[in-house]
C-alpha cells in the first residue's frame, strides 16, 4: 500500500506555498534514457506490470507502456535514475517535485528527472493523471529517504506538510519528536480534524515558551521553534509562524471547497 506525507482529502493539486519547492518550476534539466533512441536493453518475457522498488518499500507501480516504451523499458530507465539520483543528489522530501513537462505530470528529484505520469497510466490507475501523480510524489518522499544514503550529510532534512494535495509549511526541527516524519503526521492529523469541521474558525499566532505556535480556533497546528526559524532563514520563530499562519489562511478555504489552488 503506498503511503502518502500529504494526505489527499479534496481535489486539489499540490501547490507549495513556499517557494523552495514550487511545482512551477522548470523541467529537470537531467533526462536519462528519455529518447527512444536511448531505449535501454531489457531481459526476459514482456511484463504486465512492474512494481518499482528498493528493498521492501514500495514506490510505486508501472501498469502500462507509454510513450513508445514497454512495461520492462520503463522499469529500467526508471531504476537507472534511480541509481543515478541515490548516488548524486540529496534524497529527502524537500528534494522532490513535481513539475510540468509537455503537458504531463512529472516527478523530479533535485536536478534528475524521474517519471513522467502518462493518460495511460492514470487510465491503467482508475484516476486523474495529477492525483497519480500525487499519489507516487507522496510514496517517493516517504520511501525513498528510507532506503537512500545520505548523499549530503550537512544538508537540513525537511519534511512538507499539507492537506488536500496542497503543501502549507516546511517542518525542519524534530521539535521533541523522535523523527521529522512523526512530527508531520501529528500535524496532517491536526489539519484534516480542522478541515472536516463545517465552519471557519480564525487562524492565529501565539506565544508558547520560547517559540510560536499557529492556532485554528483553539486547536494548536504546529509550533514555529527556534531551529525551524533558523533553518528557513526567518528572523525569529514569530515570524515564520505567522507566514504558516498567512498559508493556512490562503489554502484552508480552497481546500474545504475542494476546487485546485495556484496560491505563491
Amino acid at each position: 500500500m503506498e503511503k502518502r506525507i500529504c494526505l489527499v482529502i479534496g481535489i486539489a493539486l499540490a501547490v507549495s506555498v513556499l517557494p523552495a519547492a514550487a511545482s512551477t518550476e522548470e523541467a529537470c534539466e537531467i533526462v536519462i534514457s528519455g529518447d527512444l533512441n536511448e531505449k535501454p536493453a531489457t531481459r526476459g518475457p514482456e511484463l504486465d506490470k512492474a512494481d518499482i522498488a528498493i528493498g521492501n518499500f514500495l514506490l510505486f507501480t508501472i501498469r502500462t507502456s507509454a510513450a513508445g516504451f514497454t512495461v520492462a523499458e520503463r522499469e529500467r530507465i526508471i531504476y537507472l535514475r534511480l541509481t543515478e539520483i541515490i548516488s548524486n543528489e540529496r534524497v529527502d522530501p524537500g528534494n522532490f517535485r513535481l513539475t510540468d513537462v509537455r503537458g504531463k505530470p512529472t516527478i523530479c528529484v533535485g536536478k534528475y528527472r524521474l517519471v513522467t505520469v502518462y493518460p495511460n497510466d492514470a487510465e491503467a490507475a482508475g484516476c486523474s493523471s495529477e492525483e497519480l501523480a500525487q499519489q507516487w510524489l507522496a510514496s517517493l518522499r516517504t520511501n525513498l529517504p528510507e532506503v537512500a544514503p545520505c548523499a549530503s550529510a550537512g544538508a537540513p532534512v525537511t519534511y512538507d506538510v499539507g492537506v488536500g494535495g496542497v503543501l502549507l509549511f516546511r517542518l525542519r526541527d524534530l521539535d521533541a519528536f523522535a523523527t521529522l516524519r512523526q512530527r508531520g503526521a501529528v500535524v496532517e492529523s491536526r489539519l484534516v480534524d480542522v478541515v472536516s469541521k463545517a465552519s471557519m474558525l480564525p487562524i492565529t499566532v501565539q506565544p508558547i515558551a520560547e517559540a510560536h505556535a499557529v492556532y485554528v480556533g483553539q486547536q494548536r497546528i504546529v509550533t514555529a521553534t527556534k531551529k525551524d526559524a533558523k533553518l528557513a532563514r526567518m528572523k525569529n520563530t514569530e515570524r515564520l509562524a505567522q507566514a504558516w499562519a498567512d498559508n493556512l489562511t490562503k489554502a484552508l478555504p480552497i481546500i474545504k471547497a475542494g476546487l485546485p489552488s495556484t496560491i505563491q
